[in-house]
């Protein structure tokens, strides 16, 4: 066998980008698999982009003790990563004090920070919200953060301290070879000592590969509306319903970016992103519920994500079945935050000692030309001229901030992944303006037809073939 990883993960999520990148922090040997041509291809680029304070989980479960302390270690790592954090603070209301009391206990049994308002000091925060809201829990200790960009960079941080990602990868077969995992996809093999099945909607598919548990799993689909930056709503803080049996609610929240999400819904079906009108109906008359005024003409996307659910808890257990494999199922919010923990969790799973190496690399945050001082960008501008080509107006990214996205740590190909990564394509026209441009720059830098540059994954190419030759 050439190589021998110490672990192979598969599914390149948040949750798995997270057991990698504190796997090869202590200086383990790994690679990191996936089906589609980016990470955070899945749940991990659908959600709230919350970093939840931890009083919701039910006291004493795997969601609660990995909710805090996830939570807990996010400020540290976002910080060396270059990821923005916002500590915004999370407010439940209602008109039922005593729910919001059997909260506050819940808050209090998991260690969290949480405290009960009267009317006057939602007004204080809030002065929009509905007339009908007379008590709320306030839960400080909550963040928002873009969840693709904390999984890009803490996949690119491991990939320079050693780690291998290998995306466009479809498992055919795996079997214990020698006391190894020999792991067979398309197009390589894989050996490997332990294997983390983190593979998220497609958990089972990946298990009866390697012979795990299955569990049963339930998908939850939710729709969202994302709203401009300049629709002059303000809210200070993310603000929730009282939670049900089927989740946090409707929420209105702003994002690490400038905007602000209105949703989710919560419908329990197949494995779908479809949104619906019926779904946004929904939302429009519960967040109206909550805050008076939302104008919903200026929504500027619709999106719909889906979360896993296994059971009430989440699933995070070594294999009866298979040695050297840990299974990590049903983990839908908060999945975000408690990623750090669960990745602390694995390594107790798998006998690593949870100790770091010395002298581990850093990498480059992401920062836009739009983003850097004047005298920053007089620099930029010598060492690229590309950066005088604006490619997306509304977000204002150059064509140089677009090339050094394809130049990172980890290759990619796709305008989708241009776009998680500048923002390019996310303003008001929503990629009208700037997403030929975007494609023709992957195309040249890439040495990639421009008819067979993807949108996102294999089979999204973004044309099918030429109508006529355009001279230019």
């Amino acid at each position: 066998m050439d190589k021998i990883y110490d672990c192979l993960i598969v599914g390149a999520g948040v949750v798995g980008a997270s057991v990698f990148n504190k796997l090869t922090r202590i200086g383990k040997k790994c690679a990191m698999i996936d089906h589609a041509s980016d990470v955070a291809t899945g749940a991990s680029k659908a959600n709230s982009g919350l970093v939840h304070a931890g009083y919701d989980p039910e006291p004493g479960s795997l969601k609660a003790k990995l909710n805090v302390r996830g939570t807990a270690l996010m400020p540290e790592i976002c910080q060396r990563l270059g990821v923005p954090l916002k500590k915004c603070g999370a407010l439940v209301v209602g008109d039922d004090a005593e729910k919001i009391a059997n909260l506050k206990a819940r808050g209090d049994a998991n260690g969290v920070e949480v405290e009960i308002w009267d009317r006057a000091q939602i007004l204080q925060k809030v002065p929009q919200i509905s007339e009908h809201i007379s008590v709320a829990l306030f839960a400080p200790n909550a963040y928002i953060v873009s969840p693709y960009l904390f999984t890009i960079t803490l996949t690119e941080e491991a990939i320079v301290n050693g780690g291998e990602v290998f995306l466009e990868e479809d498992l055919i077969s795996a079997k214990k070879v020698d006391g190894f995992f020999e792991v067979k996809t398309k197009k390589n093999t894989f050996h490997a000592k332990t294997v983390v099945n983190s593979a998220g909607a497609g958990y089972n598919e990946v298990a009866k590969i390697f012979k795990g548990e299955e569990h049963p799993l339930l998908f939850r689909r939710g729709e969202y509306f994302v709203f401009d930056k300049q629709c002059g709503l303000e809210v200070p803080c993310t603000i929730f319903p009282l939670p049900t049996k089927f989740g946090k609610g409707v929420l209105v929240t702003a994002t690490v970016d400038g905007n602000f999400l209105v949703g989710p819904t919560s419908e329990d079906g197949e494995n779908n992103t479809q949104v619906t009108n019926a779904g946004l109906d929904d939302i429009k008359s519960k967040a109206g519920g909550m805050i008076a005024g939302i104008n919903f003409r200026h929504a500027i996307r619709e999106f719909a994500g889906v979360r896993v659910i296994s059971g009430d808890d989440f699933i995070v257990e070594k294999s009866s079945l298979q040695e050297g494999l840990v299974n990590l199922a049903g983990i839908c919010s908060p999945g975000l935050s408690s990623a750090p923990a669960i990745a602390e969790m694995v390594l107790e799973l798998l006998g690593f000692e949870n100790v770091e190496k010395k002298n581990l690399k850093k990498i480059q945050p992401y920062k836009m030309f739009k983003d850097c001082s004047p005298k920053e960008q007089a620099q930029m501008l010598k060492q690229d001229p590309r950066h005088k080509e604006i490619v997306c107006k509304c977000e204002k990214i150059t064509k140089a901030d677009v090339i050094s996205a394809l130049h990172r740590p980890l290759a990619i190909h796709s305008v989708d992944a241009v776009k998680r990564r500048t923002n390019a394509g996310m303003g008001r026209c929503q990629s009208g303006f700037c997403f030929t441009k975007v494609v023709k720059a992957i195309s040249e830098e890439c040495g990639v037809k421009y008819e067979k540059v993807l949108k996102e994954n294999r089979g999204s190419e973004v044309a099918v073939g030429e109508i006529r030759e355009v001279k230019e």
